[in-house]
């Protein structure tokens, strides 16, 4: 992917509502998706809003990119940066 992800803690200061996401990563069959807005240096340890087929029960937080890779989730490919606010 050619977007730069910025690092973790570079985008602190803004409101979650203007941050940019960056990838998407879903599990369909689940209705699971992990929006990444932030990546670690290694392009492992990712912040974002994770939605288990719940808003009640989705939040902001991190993840290792490996492990969400490891439990059947897919990169989408066709996803765009998008701001926040407009997901």
């Amino acid at each position: 992917m050619s977007e730069r992800v910025p690092g973790l803690y570079v985008t602190e200061n803004l409101p979650f509502e203007e941050k940019t996401i960056y990838r998407r990563y879903k599990i369909d069959y689940l209705g699971f998706y992990r929006l990444v807005v932030k990546l670690d240096k290694d392009g492992d340890l990712a912040f974002g809003y994770a939605n288990l087929n719940n808003d009640l029960f989705a939040e902001w937080g991190c993840i290792s990119v490996r492990e969400l890779l490891d439990k059947g989730a897919m990169l989408d490919r066709s996803w765009k940066p998008t701001p926040a606010k407009n997901y």
